[in-house]
């Protein structure tokens, strides 16, 4: 502030003479701004301000005069501007002479120690120059907080981190915060326990993805020769999500695109992780692996994991919130669902979708085998069926379409069953072994409308599954019965 005051001083030195005379005003005004974006890019570690300046020009013959100059405000942290010796955060009829320019000085002041919902990683706010019914802006950014910032200000830019020894490891003392979308290649990307990463998303246009270049910014993207291991734990899960805090956005969607297992990506494991906010959790591509246990998908635009010929193993994990279908394999692959809990709830899509096959722009439909196991789950939702099958050949080449569910609550109607050609008329006796179709009368969770998807004490998943060894814990840790455990991700447990 001291630097901002100062030069105000100065200003008001040199233009104490001014004299009156006729200026342009109003929508007559156009103005021609020396950047659009005027970026701090101090990283902060205690509070602390810094400087930036640029320049505004009028390019007419006759001056000009700006009617107000204001910040929009609302970024979480303090922007304030000099304007020609106007000191913010409001300057009134600027002058800028004909065919001349001026500076704007704008200072940034940041306290890290700040919560993070109240100062933002990625501060952005607006200068705003008005001039009758027109308005511009200079968009101005900031890091508001002190955090291992990946790939600067390129929004929109793709990057690639340095491995050592053929792995990158995120720290864990501070969060990370990712601008723009990473690539791994011949390198594994290694998150420990307790690691926060946060994803500054958007739509953004960037020749080298092709096409048009538009895309949904926000991913990590694993090549055929990378993989992700992110190794949470019960006591310090790791978390992924938007980089927007506030209280509003703990429950929105589509902030950044998420996860992407490329073609041929092998090896992949998410453990003890929170993933929320994103378009799609996990996308898994063709001959891609994944393996996610002791996992929460939650609050995405689209599926919490979507597959493409591949090979996905998911066990002691929740989705919830996500509002297309829960989990969707296209083309065929294999899946397992180990103890899972699928709540597809206040959305026209189903919890589970499998097809062994997919259609191009043309019309023109390829078909690969699938073969999907499902024990002591729970696919359940909003709609009178919460699963969707189709299988190519309609039942008449078995090999192509093998699906077994034990143990499990699914929720399926008449509709589902004559589906397909009827290739599921037989399906609780060919496909579903001791499960139960769930009927909306029926009592499940503890309270869907609280994202309570405990099992209710009366709940029709109690007591229905079959002990597995390798699972002995649900999601939360508790023991499970080892005679006859709950189906679903958490075990009920007696009050008190």
């Amino acid at each position: 502030m001291r630097l901002l005051y100062l030069l105000s001083f100065l200003v008001l030195l040199l233009t104490a003479c001014e004299v009156d005379r006729d200026f342009l005003t109003g929508d007559a005004v156009e103005l021609r701004f020396g950047t659009d974006t005027l970026r701090f890019d101090t990283v902060f570690t205690a509070r602390g301000s810094a400087t930036r300046l640029f320049t505004v020009y009028n390019d007419a013959a006759d001056p000009v005069k700006i009617d107000r100059i204001s910040v929009a405000g609302g970024s979480g942290v303090n922007f304030t501007f000099n304007a020609d010796g106007q000191l913010g955060p409001v300057a009134e009829d600027v002058v800028i002479f004909g065919r001349d320019s001026i500076y704007i000085f704008v200072e940034v002041e940041v306290d890290p120690t700040q919560p993070e919902e109240v100062s933002p990683f990625i501060a952005e706010d607006r200068l705003v120059f008005e001039t009758g019914s027109a308005s511009a802006s200079v968009v101005l950014e900031a890091f508001g907080q002190n955090a291992n910032y990946l790939n600067g200000f390129r929004r929109g830019g793709l990057f690639q981190p340095i491995c050592q020894d053929g792995t990158f490891t995120l720290s864990t003392d501070l969060p990370t915060v990712i601008y723009g979308s990473m690539f791994v290649d011949s390198c594994t990307l290694r998150m420990l326990a307790g690691t926060r990463v946060y994803f500054h998303g958007g739509i953004q246009r960037n020749p080298a993805i092709g096409g048009n270049g538009i895309f949904n910014d926000g991913f990590i993207y694993t090549l055929p020769d990378g993989r992700l291991e992110l190794l949470g734990t019960l006591e310090d899960p790791i978390l992924l999500a938007t980089d927007r805090l506030e209280e509003s956005f703990s429950n929105s969607t589509g902030g950044y695109r998420g996860l992407i297992l490329g073609p041929g990506s092998r090896g992949n494991r998410i453990e003890f992780t929170e993933i929320r906010n994103s378009i799609v959790g996990v996308t898994v591509d063709s001959l891609a692996e994944v393996t996610i246990t002791d996992s929460r998908i939650t609050n995405s635009s689209g599926p919490a994991v979507t597959g493409y010929q591949s090979d996905i193993t998911i066990r002691n994990s929740l989705f919830h919130s996500n509002f297309s279908n829960t989990i969707q394999v296209v083309k065929g692959g294999n899946l397992l669902l180990d103890q899972v809990t699928l709540a597809n709830y206040g959305v026209d899509a189903s919890a589970l979708l499998v097809q062994n096959f997919a259609c191009d722009e043309n019309d023109e439909c390829f078909a690969a085998p699938f073969a999907g196991t499902v024990r002591n789950s729970i696919i359940a939702g909003s709609r009178s069926s919460e699963l969707s099958l189709a299988d190519a050949f309609e039942g008449s080449d078995p090999a192509f379409f093998q699906l077994r569910i034990e143990n499990s609550v699914v929720r399926t109607d008449d509709e589902f069953l004559a589906s397909n050609g009827g290739a599921w008329t037989d399906f609780y006796t060919e496909n579903c072994g001791n499960c139960y179709n769930l009927q909306f009368s029926d009592p499940l969770f503890v309270s869907v409308s609280e994202d309570d998807y405990r099992p209710d004490s009366l709940s029709v998943a109690r007591d229905l599954g079959v002990f597995l060894p390798e699972l002995p814990d649900d999601l939360a840790g508790n023991a499970r019965d080892t005679e006859s455990p709950d189906a679903g991700a958490l075990e009920w447990q007696p009050e008190g």
